[in-house]
């Protein structure tokens, strides 16, 4: 059984997945190649991530009660559990990943003498509570935490005005497009994350307006993030470092009594990271759920979390490998961003036959006393067969 999700809480949904990494590690990368016009990275991967998020709401409006999930195994049980398994094996990759770099951004940040494995494992006992809360925690704490951040991003501006250097972005309109072009690869595989919504949330729940809404925030928001870098930091600075945000918040200064207003800003967007590696590991437990009909998702969550455990220091030595990932990474990420979300689209996509009035409707119509008899029957088994579901859920992960 699905959690219901309102208009307001699939915004925020959509921006966790696609602001919470991306504002850790790439935007060094994006000004690097695009330099001074780096926020204009954005504008391409924003295209593509409403027509890709476009055609999946497309998709999951033949499949109103069931998630991508469940509409691709029941349409095509083969082929459908070979694609949900690809994502969930791409996903468990994601998990990986967050975990260290997360873990990495805490132990530079904010604890440097606390080993990173122990760091690691307190986040992962937290994602595994927030998990087992099922899809209603997740959303409990986007609700907090991502409006959280929304009003920082509003103060910040107003308190870096002095910091602020205009004639970092100059030339204004001399525009290098292939480096704007390199910046959007670096950007596209952390932001394109969104495009796991659909496999948790139900076709009638997922609207493309509120997903529009959704992903257009977030760009601007994170155009905004990254003039400020730029007009504060520079350029040359700011392309070589590994947390050019981090560097951003430093700059802040409340008067003179407060001059590490950065550490204020990290313990109010921790929260917001310990929710996103939260919904990777809950897409994993819920992908295997929907798999494996028989399998508990609330068990799965402990050894899930502890393969992402071992896979976070397997997959990656340190932050600087993890960096120079994101190159290649990008390949992997725009096949299960953008190519199979255009195959799912084309095989699973409304047809004319399903969107005209269906022959039965004439022919009940016509039939009278059968139809009120054969629709008594069909209410009775369709009301034994929701005593089955009820009976079977009981194992899912259910929101608290």
């Amino acid at each position: 059984m699905n959690q219901a999700v309102t208009h307001r809480q699939l915004i925020l949904l959509v921006m966790l997945l696609s602001i919470t990494t991306t504002l850790i590690q790439p935007h060094a990368q994006a000004i690097y190649y695009a330099e001074q016009h780096a926020y204009l990275s954005y504008i391409p991967v924003f295209l593509v991530m409403i027509s890709v998020l476009w055609m999946l709401s497309r998709v999951q409006r033949r499949f109103p009660n069931q998630d991508l999930f469940e509409s691709l195994v029941v349409r095509h049980p083969f082929m459908g559990r070979v694609t949900a398994l690809l994502y969930i094996m791409f996903f468990l990759f994601i998990f990986a990943r967050d975990i260290r770099l997360i873990g990495d951004y805490i132990s530079i940040t904010l604890l440097e003498t606390t080993p990173i494995s122990i760091i690691i494992l307190t986040l992962m006992v937290m994602a595994v509570f927030i998990v087992r809360g099922g899809l209603g925690s997740l959303i409990g704490m986007s609700e907090l935490y991502i409006t959280l951040f929304l009003v920082n991003s509003i103060i910040v501006p107003f308190m870096l005005i002095q910091q602020i250097d205009m004639d970092n972005l100059m030339p204004y309109f001399d525009i290098d497009m292939g480096g704007v072009g390199k910046g959007s690869w670096f950007l596209m595989s952390f932001f394109g994350e969104m495009v796991a919504l659909p496999f948790v949330v139900k076709g009638s729940d997922f609207r493309f307006k509120s997903v529009f809404w959704g992903v257009t925030i977030a760009a601007l928001l994170m155009m905004l993030i990254v003039v400020e870098t730029i007009t504060s930091i520079g350029v040359p600075i700011a392309s070589r470092l590994v947390y050019p945000s981090y560097e951003l918040a430093r700059q802040l200064q409340v008067s003179d009594f407060l001059d590490r207003f950065d550490l204020a800003l990290a313990a109010a967007t921790l929260p917001t990271m310990i929710t996103k590696i939260a919904f990777d590991l809950y897409f994993i437990c819920w992908g295997m759920k929907r798999m494996i009909p028989k399998v508990s998702g609330k068990v799965l969550t402990g050894p899930i979390a502890l393969l992402g455990f071992v896979c976070a220091f397997w997959f990656f030595r340190n932050a600087i490998q993890l960096f120079r990932f994101t190159r290649e990474w990008t390949w992997v990420a725009i096949l299960f961003e953008v190519l199979l979300p255009i195959l799912i689209f084309l095989f699973l996509h409304p047809r004319k036959q399903d969107r005209q009035p269906s022959a039965a409707k004439e022919s009940g119509d016509r039939g009278g006393q059968k139809h009120t008899s054969d629709s008594k029957e069909s209410t009775s088994k369709d009301q034994k067969k929701s005593d089955e579901d009820t009976d079977h859920q009981a194992g899912e992960l259910q929101p608290s």
